[in-house]
């Protein structure tokens, strides 16, 4: 296990966008090896972009067709006047897949990304060759899973006049909680990287809706009946599957470690090292290695 100590903020790759639906998505494509017909595709979650997994790239292109897009609103993306519903990501991600027309897909899965992976997966399984995912939900996330300042925080972040005014109007998700969620003191380079996209009210709509959606158990919502339909699905499907996790961790702790473990046929975990939610930004070598030495096993 290496201690991670070159964490670069740049950004080295040439951006590329694509009409999806009414508006536009940011994206990274690479292609260094054209013997692999492997499609990396890197999915992010709330509040972050492409720029997260900037120091593991460099490790996963050689291996094959390296994609990373910023979810609609987020990042350098389109801000379409939309809900920024689970449903609606799906739809956006569903489209920017067909547009690009990716093919025998890798997904690189994390925090929201986890969960529109794990869907496309079960509705895409033709196209879907293996899945690496960490700090994610696979399955309808519970309450006392949480820590009490977690659950108090969270349940402040899903009420809608509470939830606008904190993510909002003060911008409490991108000024603590991103923050919080890493070990190592993000540079200043790093933090206007990822404000840049929120400078106003009504761009932080994506980071206020985020918490809302979340699939909690015995919440009898639509976004609680598609996890609950992806962990079946999970439970079920033979590709492949690398499952990162670092301690503490957020998402996954050692509950749902065990549980994904006894549950999902053809895992694979390994153990990036010390880490809370966003991993990326404290453990991207061991991260880029651990995925390496997977593919090499598997493919």
């Amino acid at each position: 296990m290496k201690n991670k100590n070159k964490i670069s903020a740049d950004f080295p790759f040439e951006s590329k966008f694509v009409e999806v639906l009414d508006s536009k998505i940011h994206y990274i494509d690479i292609l260094e090896n054209k013997e692999n017909d492997t499609t990396f595709l890197f999915i992010h979650g709330n509040p972050t972009s492409s720029y997260l997994w900037r120091n593991i790239i460099p490790y996963i292109s050689p291996l094959g067709r390296t994609v990373a897009l910023d979810l609609i609103g987020l990042g350098k993306s389109g801000k379409p006047n939309i809900d920024y519903s689970f449903q609606d990501h799906i739809a956006y991600l569903n489209n920017f897949i067909k547009q690009l027309e990716l093919k025998n897909i890798i997904l690189v899965v994390h925090d929201w990304g986890g969960a529109l992976g794990f869907n496309y997966a079960k509705n895409h399984s033709e196209n879907v060759k293996g899945i690496i995912f960490m700090e994610t939900f696979a399955k309808p996330m519970e309450w006392k899973d949480l820590g009490l300042l977690t659950q108090w925080i969270f349940k402040k972040f899903r009420q809608p006049v509470t939830g606008q005014k904190w993510n909002g109007k003060y911008n409490m998700f991108l000024r603590f909680i991103l923050q919080a969620s890493i070990f190592r003191k993000l540079s200043k380079s790093e933090k206007n990287y990822y404000f840049e996209p929120f400078k106003t009210i009504e761009s932080r709509k994506p980071i206020v809706k985020f918490p809302q959606e979340l699939p909690f158990k015995n919440e009898g919502t639509i976004n609680e009946k598609i996890a609950a339909e992806y962990f079946e699905w999970l439970k079920k499907a033979t590709i492949p599957k690398l499952l990162l996790y670092a301690k503490p961790g957020v998402q996954i702790k050692q509950k749902q470690l065990d549980i994904y473990i006894n549950s999902f046929p053809k895992l694979t975990t390994s153990y990036i090292g010390k880490g809370k939610h966003y991993i990326q930004e404290d453990q991207p070598e061991n991260i880029g290695e651990a995925i390496k030495q997977w593919f090499a096993t598997n493919y």
